[in-house]
């Protein structure tokens, strides 16, 4: 059963048709922009991420250099989240109701990223989220969302099997006291009790401090083996020579916020010599017009949504149906399917730091 017919089979069962039909905030009007133009919407956090909007506003020339769909241009609409709680969700609707989005493309954390897809979820409008990990955002059960990276479960996985591969042993996992953070280690914890019947080492970290003695002196008398580090944070390369100098021996691991990161301070891959990173697989040398994993990213979820708007037209629904059916070959991170939940199919990649290089070590599979 295809999660467009799971989501109407509960549906008949939750809220009545005719109750649906009158109410007409879930058929918003299906046009194009008043200037004639196709437009896909990208929702930031705040106007400083210059090469997430740079990669999309890319793909988006690149796709009117070849013609855009039917002489017609495809254009970029940027809104941010930022203000007062909630503005997300005020700027979501502003994209569906008066930019008339054919789609949502997402760069938010996962409070944000909620407040998006229940916006994208009434209007019957694809959003695809490109930074928030956390598992709960697919667990709504509905077709409208997509996630083109991976969640905190599969990231979990990834580096369970990569620490058993090490030999195991005690494991420890950083964490802070964000949203997305306590999800990702919530995720750590529950993978690491199923496979190995012990539950990890749980060190909370100030994030606001960059002197963490206190820290690197549980973890020495708590005799880890493997420490996961789920988010980023300016003080963890401090942190990570720290304990290469300390404890030579402990294995670190990090997720894709944290690679992103890594990539984001520019400081040298070096500066991280041994770390195991969640990464995806890109060939730099023929994307080298993309600087980062996230700019990556970006670039393969406007294109995604192009590419359904050719093969499928403009009408909201259609692209929705077409992206989450369908395998889509292009992507700069690998090809992309996804399952009745909306979360990409394949595994994310594994990079392992030698002599200041990142080698791939797990190239991403399907689970």
């Amino acid at each position: 059963m295809t999660r467009h017919a799971i989501y109407f089979f509960l549906l008949a069962f939750i809220l009545p048709f005719k109750g649906i039909a009158q109410n007409q905030q879930f058929f918003p009007p299906d046009h194009l922009s008043p200037d004639g133009k196709i437009s896909i919407g990208l929702l930031l956090p705040d106007r400083t991420y210059m090469d997430v909007m740079a990669a999309a506003e890319l793909a988006i020339e690149q796709a009117n250099e070849s013609g855009g769909y039917l002489n017609r241009e495809f254009e970029l609409v940027v809104r941010t989240a930022e203000g007062l709680w909630g503005a997300g969700s005020k700027e979501s609707v502003s994209l569906v109701y008066e930019d008339h989005a054919r789609a949502i493309i997402g760069y938010l954390d996962g409070r944000n990223g909620h407040l998006a897809e229940q916006v994208a979820t009434k209007s019957h409008l694809t959003y695809i989220e490109t930074m928030a990990t956390e598992p709960t955002l697919s667990q709504a059960f509905v077709p409208w969302f997509m996630r083109v990276v991976p969640n905190d479960n599969q990231q979990s996985a990834v580096i369970l099997k990569q620490i058993l591969q090490e030999g195991g042993g005690t494991i420890g996992v950083l964490s802070t006291d964000t949203y997305d953070t306590r999800y990702a280690v919530r995720s750590l914890t529950k993978a690491v009790a199923r496979e190995t019947g012990m539950a990890p080492v749980i060190f909370e970290i100030d994030s606001s401090s960059i002197h963490q003695r206190k820290v690197v002196e549980q973890m020495l008398s708590s005799h880890i083996d493997h420490l996961v580090i789920p988010f980023d944070a300016d003080f963890l390369r401090d942190l990570i020579i720290t304990l290469r100098q300390v404890k030579p021996e402990l294995k670190i691991y990090g997720t894709l916020h944290f690679t992103i990161g890594v990539e984001k301070r520019n400081s040298g891959w070096s500066q991280y010599e041994g770390v195991y990173m969640i990464r995806p697989h890109v060939d730099r040398k023929r994307f080298s017009f993309l600087p980062d994993t996230r700019s990556a990213y970006i670039y393969d979820a406007v294109m995604l949504v192009i590419n359904a708007i050719h093969k499928a037209g403009t009408e909201r629904e259609t692209i929705t149906h077409f992206i989450s059916e369908s395998v889509y070959s292009g992507g700069v991170t690998g090809s992309y399917s996804f399952d009745e939940l909306g979360n990409r199919q394949n595994l994310p990649g594994l990079i392992h730091i030698e002599k200041g290089v990142p080698r791939m070590i797990t190239s991403p599979i399907k689970p």
